[in-house]
């Protein structure tokens, strides 16, 4: 340190070539963060979509199972033992505010979930509902299969 004209001592910084060369990150230190970025991001990522893909088959499943139970409350509702044909539960329970609060969604169309409104039954969010009223009973399928009865 040296003094000042005041009396106050002042340092003296020196910078050189060789500091400036060493300062910041190598590029090899860079690709090896990178990699090792790449390879956690490699890891969540498939982990992440098929998280989406369970929480789009728990919804569809509990709303199907939240359709069963309104075709059920419809028929005490409505004092019957046969079953509503698909019209009816696709007009009168299922949109129906006696029955739900909200229409439920098909999560993988984002559409209100109606029987038939996907045919094949290898596509996902099929929901197919058959009344047999001879025989006072139902059927329904879906994909993926939400084992309903």
């Amino acid at each position: 340190p040296r003094e000042a004209s005041h009396g106050i001592k002042q340092k003296e910084v020196f910078y050189s070539e060789e500091r400036e060369k060493n300062e910041g990150f190598h590029p090899s230190i860079a690709a090896i963060v990178l990699l090792i970025l790449g390879i956690l991001i490699g890891l969540a990522v498939p982990r992440y979509l098929a998280s989406i893909e369970k929480s789009k088959e728990t919804t569809f499943c509990s709303n199907v199972r939240n359709v069963v139970s309104a075709i059920e409350t419809w028929r005490m509702d409505t004092g019957t033992t046969v079953y509503p044909t698909e019209g009816q539960l696709n007009a009168s329970i299922i949109k129906s505010a006696t029955y739900f609060s909200q229409a439920p969604v098909n999560p993988y169309t984002g559409t209100v979930l109606q029987s038939g409104e996907i045919t094949s039954s290898t596509t996902k969010g099929y929901f197919s509902y058959t009344n047999d009223n001879t025989n006072f009973t139902y059927k329904i399928e879906t994909f993926p299969d939400c084992d309903i009865q």
